[in-house]
């Protein structure tokens, strides 16, 4: 039926006699030139292993997955969006799976409009040693060969000319059953394969319509660009469509699952983030890559994320992973808040998501505990154990809980969190480079180490901030520590002030002064610095920041973005060491800014005087 080799065959019995546990049969799937799509055959095996307890084993070649005969499923993906996908791999209520390949020499290619793999209600579940890639990729690039500010006109020669369309004068580009206009975009510089030093300036801005015209050659005009300054001959223009239409296909796609392993996987290309996990216990990622092909020409892997974690407990480790090239954060870990928009008696309330990109996330169940806040200044108002909720609709929930709210005004608006999501996270040996956006989003309850990484991304190096207001992504941390990890050029774009260690809680203004911190200990030792902005570290809210051992370098790459700012910025904190850091390759003149720190440490040779130059941007990106 398949017209390929299949070996079938049990390692060892059926039943392993003593405890007579059922041992996983193992599947092999050689390679067939003359098989155009394994997906139906994948979907057999895994159909008649229902309960999972099977082990498919790829050998060396290229396996083609297209979307026409893949599992179907409506799903929806926090921080991606929603909609009925086909799926390759579609593994629902299964434990003891294992996807396997031979290393570098086994590739999965997936076709068109297709998630590769989605995992639901799973334990121990591994994926490891192959390659996954698309046939073409969810992102448009072209080298930019001419700039016109008169016509405000760009000159672009596709990467993939055959992919780009015009339709009623419009650019579009294609894949194997998608078509995509232009929207979301940003400028790379082939040289250092990173986004252009201040790419914000570059932007077309996406709500503006650009027109399109073949001028020969292979060579694209866009007309009607609309940006600070038209992009420079010999810079990368990268398209990945308007927003939220670009995040529909994610690679690995894992909800309410257990024990699930990445090992020694690579990822080329994903129309989402390249790993999402929603309310999973025990998730690791160890030599995990998220990476362009090599000799490919192209700037960009993923078209978001490299991973990012929703909801989760238990332990997450990321270790000797190497994150390149997507177009958001190599990390995100976090929580949801969810705002309460209707109290219908003391205990019983009405909750919406903030953010359209979490509708439909699995925000409850009974018996989670739940926190709630005021949404001005993230304080603590009360917390709650649920007794029932109904999830009404992606966008609503009615939810009784044990905390009244009866006593709270009117006039406090109240959002509510889910204490579930309390992940420890291990962070170890990891690369981060090349990519738009930050490397390391930080904001669990849970202990967090970040050790012996190098990091080098557009915006901040490690993030840490909790927000009811924006992105509605909870995560009072207690124990954050960040150590012997070496930061290269980071902050080269965004539109506000980005640090090397960038702690922004979302708290208004006026409701900063007074009250507990929003976060607990964070501890920034032995790291190595080397980059060129004023500014290094920023700390808002939190009750003991400590900074030590730590070498700070001027690299001079680049001009600073904003030459004001103080190298340390620590602002409504309760407690403030900065200790035997190792300043002397740092620039001249450089202050130390402490405003509403109750207590402060400030020791060490060739220290930055302290100041009160408190940074006046709000963040919120």
């Amino acid at each position: 039926m398949f017209g390929m080799s299949i070996r079938k065959f049990i390692i060892l019995s059926a039943l392993i006699v003593s405890g007579c546990e059922m041992h996983p049969e193992t599947i092999a799937i050689d390679f067939d030139s003359g098989t155009e799509d394994y997906t139906p055959l994948v979907r057999k095996i895994l159909a008649e292993h229902p309960a999972g307890e099977v082990t498919i084993r790829f050998g060396a070649g290229t396996f083609d997955f297209y979307p026409e005969q893949a599992a179907g499923s409506y799903l929806c993906v926090s921080n991606n969006d929603n909609g009925y996908k086909r799926c390759a791999f579609l593994l629902e209520e299964m434990r003891r799976v294992r996807i396997e390949g031979a290393g570098e020499k086994t590739q999965l290619r997936f076709h068109g409009a297709i998630v590769p793999f989605r995992v639901a209600r799973c334990e121990q579940i591994v994926f490891e040693a192959f390659t996954i890639d698309c046939d073409a990729s969810f992102i448009f690039e072209g080298l930019v060969v001419g700039n016109d500010p008169r016509t405000h006109s760009i000159t672009l020669r596709p990467l993939d000319p055959e992919r780009f369309e015009i339709r009623s004068g419009e650019p579009w580009f294609t894949g194997y059953d998608w078509a995509s206009p232009f929207g979301e975009n940003i400028l790379f510089d082939p040289g250092t394969r990173s986004p252009y030093y201040q790419a914000e300036q570059y932007e077309h801005d996406q709500k503006k319509t650009l027109q399109a015209e073949w001028i020969g050659d292979s060579l694209v005009r866009l007309s009607g660009y609309s940006s600070r300054e038209l992009p420079p001959v010999g810079s990368v223009y990268t398209d990945k469509g308007p927003h939220s239409t670009n995040r529909r296909y994610p690679g690995f796609s894992f909800y309410k699952s257990a024990g699930v392993e990445v090992r020694n996987v690579t990822l080329h290309d994903s129309g989402g983030m390249a790993l999402i996990a929603e309310n999973c216990r025990d998730v690791v990622c160890s030599q995990y890559r998220v990476e362009v092909p090599p000799q490919s020409g192209r700037m960009v892997s993923a078209s978001a994320d490299a991973t990012h974690f929703v909801g989760c407990s238990g332990k997450i480790v990321l270790r000797a992973c190497r994150f390149e090239s997507m177009l958001d954060d190599a990390t995100n870990i976090h929580g949801v808040y969810m705002t309460v928009v209707d109290r219908f008696s003391g205990n019983r309330f009405g909750a919406s998501f903030g953010h359209f990109q979490q509708e439909g996330f699995d925000f409850a169940e009974q018996g989670d505990s739940l926190v709630f806040i005021d949404r001005a200044d993230l304080g603590v108002l009360g917390c709650g154990r649920v007794e029932e909720v109904n999830h009404v609709n992606e966008n609503y929930y009615i939810i009784r809980t044990g905390f009244d709210l009866s006593a709270i005004p009117d006039s406090v608006h109240i959002a509510v969190g889910n204490r579930a999501a309390d992940a420890d996270v291990e962070i170890s040996e990891c690369t981060v480079r090349y990519n738009r956006a930050r490397s390391f989003l930080l904001s669990t309850p849970g202990d967090v180490c970040v050790e012996n990484s190098d990091l080098s991304s557009m915006m901040a190096g490690i993030r840490i901030c909790g927000d009811a207001n924006y992105w509605f992504e909870s995560g009072r941390t207690r124990n954050v520590v960040i150590r012997n990890n070496r930061f290269g050029t980071m902050a080269t774009g965004g539109r506000s002030p980005q640090a090397v260690l960038q702690i922004d809680p979302v708290i208004s203004h006026d409701a900063r002064s007074g009250g507990t911190p929003y976060h607990g200990c964070i501890r920034f030792e032995g790291n190595l610095v080397e980059s060129f902005d004023n500014q290094l570290i920023y700390a808002l809210s939190v009750d003991s920041l400590v900074i030590s051992r730590n070498r700070f370098v001027d690299s001079r790459r680049f001009e600073p973005r904003f030459a004001g700012l103080s190298v340390i910025d620590a602002q409504h904190c309760r407690s403030v060491t900065v200790r035997n850091n190792d300043f002397s390759g740092w620039k001249e003149n450089s202050t130390i800014s402490l405003v509403d720190c109750s207590e402060h440490c400030l020791e060490g040779e060739e220290m930055p005087r302290m100041v009160e130059n408190p940074n006046p941007y709000f963040y919120e990106n």
